[in-house]
């Protein structure tokens, strides 16, 4: 498999910490800031670090940054982040993520080029929500277009229960796609129907939203937060 190159721009809080993430991974990660020491800090983590303006054209057309699979903008000025995301686009960049302040920050750098846009504080508060509204969510992710993937801790009935006997498909609507025991950190995936819950363990299930509110409500397990 072809090893992923991605660069960052900006090492802020958010900048940084997502490079440091990603150093863990099979990553090639080229992060670009003015600052020098910030710049430097990071450069033990990452395959290259570039002290650079990238509000400045040029240097991002020698940077080569078009032949990147992404370009991560996380420059927190509004101004910069909007001008920085227009010159990627007409270098030509494959693939442009863009950290937004707000909706209206949002706007404009979908408006000018950047493929996705994340606002840090909104993702996070609305992922906190799920958990919190939805009883006995472990985690919870988002799937397009009306379906969502959860981490759910199994109600104290489905315990040494076979999927056979639960019939989740036909009682919630939902699809069981893995199973993780409490002794193990490897997951089950597409568990046969004669597989049993057990106690501690953890379903991966697939389905609608408000399938999995439903399916919820037969437990009065309280959410675990991760």
């Amino acid at each position: 498999m072809k090893k992923r190159h991605l660069a960052i721009i900006g090492l802020g809080k958010f900048g940084s910490y997502l490079a440091k993430e990603l150093s863990s991974t099979e990553t090639s990660i080229t992060c670009i800031d003015k600052n020098e020491k910030t710049v430097e800090e990071i450069s033990e983590h990452v395959s290259e670090a570039v002290v650079a303006d990238a509000k400045n054209r040029d240097v991002l057309r020698e940077l080569n940054l078009h032949e990147m699979d992404m370009v991560i903008v996380s420059v927190g000025s509004l101004t910069q982040s909007v001008l920085i995301t227009l010159y990627l686009k007409e270098l030509g960049c494959k693939s442009i993520l863009a950290k937004a302040n707000d909706e209206d920050h949002a706007t404009l750098l979908s408006l000018v080029g950047a493929q996705q846009v994340i606002i840090p504080e909104k993702d996070i508060a609305i992922k906190i929500a799920q958990k919190l509204t939805i009883p006995n969510v472990v985690d919870f992710l988002p799937m397009f277009p009306d379906f969502c993937l959860a981490e759910v801790s199994p109600p104290e009935d489905f315990i040494g229960k076979s999927l056979a006997e639960l019939d989740l498909r036909k009682r919630y609507n939902i699809f069981v796609i893995g199973i993780k025991s409490r002794d193990s950190e490897q997951i089950n995936f597409m568990p046969t129907a004669d597989h049993k819950i057990m106690e501690g363990d953890s379903l991966y299930i697939l389905s609608k939203k408000e399938d999995l509110e439903k399916f919820t409500e037969t437990s009065d397990q309280k959410s675990f937060l991760i």
